[in-house]
């Protein structure tokens, strides 16, 4: 039976460095791992996430016969350590995972970009074309700025028009890092999430699903920590907001619990009561099998149980482990 993952990282190091970063990061050795510091937030670098085969076989054994690889937290931090262009950051990163990706007939790839940079939707279509990507990983914020403004609009508009598979995940170093999340790795483990959620509320109040209502969205971690804040955004739009600052309006013409009608999700968290959530909120035809494997060195077939574990008919299952990726992402030759 086909298996797919559509929540995959790998990048393996290129033998090339054009812009500085292993001397950046130099972690200190841990076994075959290593523990970096990037703006004072400590964090293991694990082997599984530069090295393909073992991946592969990873994967494999785990009962997983395809996966949509991407590369999340490269183009951002690159660039703030090159203070090189973005563009030729993201150009670089996006050749080596096409290169990662050809590595292996079972695999399709994310691009990525800037969404706040027009001048990025160039490369866009340079991987939707003839780089043969899937789609596009975008961050949930870029150095501190969100994805809802107008900064973001042109990109918005042009992943309508273009009909653009666009996964969305947090950033490496996520908005509020300062506030005490050196500790107990809280930056990866509590602060991504809290940015998912709060790039996913911007969106949904500032009214940017009213004015790209075509949008194909998808979003790393079950939605982050949206669902468990949808009710207040219900209750915020239901009070309404006379009396306050043009800027703190809310914008959206419905109830905010309406538009997660619009998103995908996948299964990432570890948490079967949290996946039955997500199964309940967004529907069965809206869930993917996601396992951030790579940089979560966690066996991917705990993913796998967990679905296998629902409460829910055999062809529902299906969807939820390749017929859903199938179809939002448009790949080919799984069955």
């Amino acid at each position: 039976m086909p298996v797919v993952d559509v929540h995959t990282h790998c990048a393996p190091r290129p033998r090339d460095d054009p812009f500085g970063v292993a001397e950046a990061l130099r972690g200190v050795p841990v076994g075959k791992n290593a523990v970096t510091n990037y703006r004072g937030l400590p964090a293991v670098a694990y082997h599984d996430m530069t090295d393909f085969e073992l991946q592969q076989d990873v994967c494999a054994k785990a009962g997983i016969t395809g996966r949509v690889i991407s590369n999340p937290f490269a183009a951002e931090v690159i660039t703030a350590i090159s203070r090189k262009p973005a563009i030729d950051v993201v150009k670089f990163i996006n050749d080596n995972t096409a290169a990662v990706v050809a590595r292996a007939n079972s695999n399709w790839g994310l691009g990525t970009l800037n969404p706040l940079d027009a001048s990025h939707i160039a490369e866009g279509e340079r991987c939707l074309g003839s780089l043969g990507f899937k789609g596009l990983l975008i961050t949930s914020s870029w150095h501190g700025q969100f994805i809802d403004g107008a900064a973001a609009f042109a990109f918005w508009e042009w992943a309508q028009s273009r009909n653009v598979p666009v996964f969305i995940h947090p950033p490496r170093v996520p908005i509020g890092h300062e506030q005490q999340m050196d500790q107990y790795k809280l930056d990866e483990l509590v602060g991504r999430p809290f940015d998912t959620a709060m790039a996913l509320a911007r969106m949904i109040l500032s009214g940017l699903f009213d004015r790209y209502p075509g949008l194909k969205i998808a979003v790393a971690h079950m939605g982050g920590g949206l669902l468990p804040v949808i009710g207040r955004l219900d209750f915020g739009w239901r009070l309404g907001c006379e009396g306050m600052p043009e800027r703190a309006v809310i914008r959206c013409k419905q109830r905010p619990s309406d538009y997660l009608a619009k998103l995908y999700v996948d299964t990432m968290g570890f948490w079967a009561p949290h996946v039955r959530e997500a199964v309940e909120v967004f529907g069965v035809d809206r869930v993917m099998l996601g396992t951030d494997y790579g940089p979560v060195p966690i066996d991917p077939a705990e993913h796998i149980d967990i679905v296998n574990g629902l409460a829910i008919s055999a062809p529902d299952k299906d969807k939820i482990l390749w017929r859903n990726a199938e179809r939002f992402f448009n790949l080919n030759g799984i069955a």
